[in-house]
């Protein structure tokens, strides 16, 4: 291997996947910006705003290593400000992350000790994530950031654990919900393979940060996991932001049938969404098309709200 292989060489893949995925989530939020919803725009703006800067450092950093430090093979020994900078907003993009999912989670189940305790575990996991960048910013030095080894995998290991979690929730929520209406069960059909996928990348990129930082602390492999990692976030929360409209012209039917589900939450103290009834209205009726209508604008909102 190259002198540099195993540092420059790792950073430059990471830098390369990072702005590949940033790329992504760019025509996300155009896809967004260019759509009809209402929703408040903090959110978007600070997942905009947090991703454009960490996009700006990494390939800065990937700049100053590869032109300005050209001639300097002492460069690898110190890590630039962009890790830590990474490290930071990887957990706020985490805990924002688990909040929204969290959220979707109450608005099905309204199970509050379930949300309470994700909440409660993102949230140190957060504080956490913060400190260890904190110290690496400091420790700038690979050689001095070792003692934070047990931190970062411990860090690294709640989060891919809360990723986890979060995934089976929603996969295994929606999966109780099927029903023998095609289009009803194809919404659903979409909604669980989001949560996996999402789940499944997120904790693929969260693990391999942990593994790469466990068994190789002497290179730079942390940086093919963790530079991308707040992209997958983000591209996780974009995706079901503005799946949304799809969502309700799959409910929709725009057939001559309309079905959608009316949701009965069981009573107060299981937490937990029993049965889900159907009701389907020929459009040869205007009384049940207009009926349908004002029904399938109520479960149109559940899915704007997510």
């Amino acid at each position: 291997m190259g002198e540099f292989d195993q540092t420059i060489g790792f950073t430059l893949m990471g830098v390369t996947i990072n702005t590949y995925l940033t790329g992504i989530i760019m025509s996300q939020f155009h896809t967004y910006w260019t759509s009809k919803y209402q929703d408040p725009l903090s959110l978007v703006g600070f997942l905009f705003v947090i991703n454009i800067t960490q996009a700006v450092a990494v390939i800065y950093m990937s700049w100053f290593y590869c032109v300005t430090n050209f001639t300097n093979p002492n460069v690898v020994a110190i890590m630039l400000w962009p890790y830590p900078f990474t490290a930071l907003t990887m957990s706020i993009l985490a805990l924002v992350n688990h909040i929204f999912q969290s959220w979707r989670i109450y608005c099905f189940t309204e199970r509050k000790m379930l949300v309470g305790f994700l909440l409660a575990t993102a949230l140190a996991n957060c504080g956490i994530g913060v400190t260890v960048s904190i110290e690496s910013w400091i420790f700038s030095e690979l050689s001095k950031l070792v003692a934070l080894q047990p931190i970062i995998e411990g860090n690294l290991a709640l989060q891919c654990a809360v990723d986890a979690i979060i995934a089976i929730i929603m996969a295994d929520m929606f999966s109780r919900w099927h029903t023998n209406f095609a289009d009803t069960d194809k919404v659903l059909n979409r909604l669980i393979r989001t949560a996996v996928q999402s789940g499944f990348f997120t904790v693929v990129f969260a693990l391999g940060t942990l593994l790469s930082n466990r068994f190789s602390p002497g290179t730079y492999m942390i940086a093919l996991f963790a530079l991308p990692i707040g992209r997958i976030y983000t591209h996780t929360m974009m995706s079901q932001l503005v799946t949304r409209e799809e969502l309700r012209d799959m409910l929709s039917n725009r057939g001559n049938h309309v079905s959608f589900p009316i949701s009965s939450v069981a009573p107060a103290g299981t937490g937990r969404m029993e049965t889900i009834m159907m009701h389907t209205f020929s459009t040869a009726s205007i009384e049940a098309r207009n009926e349908s209508s004002n029904d399938l604008s109520k479960e149109s909102q559940m899915f704007q709200n997510q």
